[in-house]
């Protein structure tokens, strides 16, 4: 019995020009209509999921955003809210000053960008008043100085020919209390210790009283394996990694052809198992 429903934003619901398709909407409306709860779990901030229940899907449900350090339950409330301890993200980013990686900052609704390369964009979307360039990694150290602004999240990318020398960095900070996930490539992304898309889920479990098990959720990357890993139905997209696919209960139509969707009808065929 499916009581609800989380899917993966990038390369899961939305498809190859980051849009969500009219047949993945319908299908969700439907789904939502029918009584199963709903969530989006993406990387991404508070603001830039909100516009997805607000422009394309119109309909109540949760917001496990930021990789799970934050989730807005469908009324409206914080039920979670785990920022980085500002001494652990100054580690990071003195250790890293002089790297000349990419690195992202994330608030609640903003991030902040300092890209060595001049390419001011994060890996969802360009420059717009919620994405802010930073003209250091010591502009980013002082930012997160500041008293009102929490980091949620601390991003790094790379060229290709850097990755082997972006993972070495990164291998240096398992030591610190953080969770390591990747959500691309090139990317990787830093939360607080035990935030994941997962442990968002299961406080959401715990407090709408739906068992695990009757959890539905897509995911296609790095930081959606423990998630399709733990619920009761996990679904891979067809174009997800290996692992995701691995660790799967089943492998769905890619995201570029209503992948969501076309699951969403079976369960609601129950024609699903």
């Amino acid at each position: 019995m499916i009581e609800f429903i989380g899917t993966d934003l990038d390369g899961t619901l939305l498809n190859s020009y980051s849009k969500i398709s009219s047949e993945n909407i319908q299908a969700i409306r439907k789904v939502v209509n029918s009584g199963v709860a709903f969530a989006i779990c993406s990387g991404r901030t508070l603001h830039s999921v909100n516009k997805f229940f607000e422009k394309d899907l119109k309909i109540a449900g949760y917001r496990v955003v930021l990789n799970g350090a934050v989730v807005v339950d469908p009324k409206g409330q914080k039920i979670i809210d785990q920022p980085l301890d500002s001494k652990i993200v100054n580690e990071i980013l003195k250790r890293s000053e002089f790297s000349q990686f990419k690195v992202v900052l994330d608030g609640i609704n903003d991030v902040h960008i300092y890209d060595p390369n001049h390419s001011w964009t994060t890996y969802y979307e360009g420059m717009s008043r919620h994405h802010l360039k930073a003209d250091s990694v010591g502009d980013l150290i002082k930012l997160n100085q500041q008293k009102d602004f929490d980091v949620y999240k601390v991003c790094f990318s790379c060229p290709p020919q850097r990755l082997h020398e972006l993972q070495k960095k990164l291998e240096s900070f398992t030591s610190l209390p953080i969770t390591i996930s990747r959500s691309g490539n090139y990317y990787f992304e830093i939360n607080s210790q035990d935030v994941t898309k997962l442990s968002a889920l299961q406080q959401i479990s715990e407090l709408s009283k739906i068992p695990m098990r009757n959890f539905m959720c897509f995911g296609d990357y790095g930081n959606d394996l423990e998630m399709i890993k733990n619920v009761g139905y996990g679904v891979a997209m067809k174009n997800a990694i290996e692992s995701v696919k691995d660790a799967a209960w089943r492998i769905t139509d890619t995201n570029n052809q209503n992948g969501v969707a076309n699951m969403i009808e079976r369960v609601l065929n129950d024609k699903f198992n």
